[in-house]
Parts: structure tokens; sequence; C-alpha cells
């Protein structure tokens, strides 16, 4: 049993990892429509590491939808064992994670709405005692103009075996700019001294109905053990997406 968990994490891990729609980091505020999917893969480009992420997202409709995350894959190759792998909670967050998701939506006006979301799931691991619950859950609050532009901010709640040492409480902020019919800003930033304690600075392409490019660069905030990185990203939309 735990031979075939361990294999269903590395060959999930290919292929998918947080699942609400995200900016670059935290999730955007944006539903899933009913019926459809969302698929969304980011990699992160250290000097001798990528880190890879994939969110796959279903909607439920009535506001609502459901995923899977699959959270620290990647290839460090300054390493003798080339995977990324920590199942010991005493060097800090343990992954790879497998994370289901559920978010809800709730429609203040035909502008602003508020979204609370959770993740929750386990690291993948060889040995049982080594996996550990993680969790994520959030509340953000999303402005959103007719042209399309978007800020979003809210608060988190995490836990140290997905954020590692540091806080487990914090805010995050993220935005969407629209230059043009197919240009757009975007950038997010999760505070606290942990892991996931970065912002993201960058910008989207929409290159047709259905596929988004987006590329950023990574600045870690003070005390956080994270570096800064290049961050790649594709949106696959299972729907005909008209900003």
């Amino acid at each position: 049993m735990k031979k075939i968990l361990l294999l269903c994490g590395g060959a999930l891990g290919m292929y998918v990892s947080q699942a609400q729609q995200n900016f670059f980091n935290m999730p955007s505020g944006d539903i899933t429509p009913k019926g459809k999917t969302f698929y969304q893969h980011q990699l992160n480009v250290y000097n001798q590491q990528v880190e890879s992420k994939g969110h796959f997202v279903y909607g439920l409709g009535k506001g609502r939808d459901i995923g899977i995350n699959v959270v620290g894959k990647g290839v460090d190759w300054s390493d003798r064992t080339p995977f990324l792998f920590n199942d010991k909670i005493q060097n800090g967050a343990v992954y790879p994670v497998i994370m289901g998701t559920f978010q809800q939506q709730i429609k203040l006006n035909q502008q602003i709405f508020v979204n609370i979301g959770t993740q929750g799931g386990t690291n993948v691991s060889g040995k049982e005692n080594r996996m550990h619950f993680h969790h994520f859950s959030y509340g953000l609050l999303v402005a959103q103009d007719k042209k399309g532009n978007k800020i979003t901010g809210g608060v988190y709640h995490t836990n140290r075996p997905f954020v590692g040492p540091g806080n487990t409480s914090g805010i995050m902020l993220g935005y969407e700019y629209k230059l043009s019919k197919h240009w757009f800003l975007m950038g997010d930033w999760i505070s606290g001294n942990n892991e996931s304690g970065v912002a993201v600075i960058g910008g989207m392409y929409q290159l047709n109905k259905r596929v988004q490019l987006c590329a950023g660069w990574q600045i870690p905030n003070p005390g956080t053990p994270k570096r800064q990185a290049l961050v790649l990203e594709i949106n696959l939309l299972g729907w005909d997406f008209l900003h």
C-alpha cells in the first residue's frame, strides 16, 4: 500500500499541483464554470533547481469548484538524489503534497465577491509515521471592474507541515490589470517568513480563447528560506475565455 501511494503521488506530480485558480501562488478569486475544467501548470526555475506545481479544478456551479493539487515536485541537479523530496518535518515543509480543494464564492454585487476556500491532504512518503496532514484555508475579498481589472486581498491560515517554520497565518494580495486585448499585468504576495512567503511580479499573455501564458519574478520575503526565481505558467481553460 505504501509503495502504491508513493507511485501514485509521483505520477500525479507529473501532471497535476494548488487547485483553485491562482494568480501565481495565491487564489485569484475566479470560479471555474459549472461542468468545465481548468488546469494550471507552474515551473519555478532556480539556479540548479526546478520546482513543478500543477492545479486541476472542476466547476460545480452555484459559485463552487473543487480540485486536486500536487505541490513540491521537481528536480535539483546539485543533489545526488535529484528529485525533490522531504518527509522529515524537522527539515522544514514536507513534500511532495497531494491536496483536495474546495472553494465557494458569494456574490455581493456585480463587481465585488467574497471567496472562502480550503485545501487539505498529505505529503507522499513510504513511511506512515512521516505522512502529515496539510491544510491551507483562506478568505478573500475580490473587486473587479467592467474592463476585467481585478484586485484581491484576504487572510490565510495553514500549518507547519505545509509551510515549514515561521508564521502559520497571514495576509495575501493579488492583482490583474488589462493592458490590451491579449496582455495583462499580474502579481501576488503572501505575507510571512514561512516557505510560502514570497511575492511574484509579472504578466500574462492571452494566446487564444483557451490558453494563457504567464511569467514573473519571485521575490522572497525577509526571513523566508525561499530564493529568487523565474516563474513560468500555462493555464488551459475548458471554455472560451472572453475578457
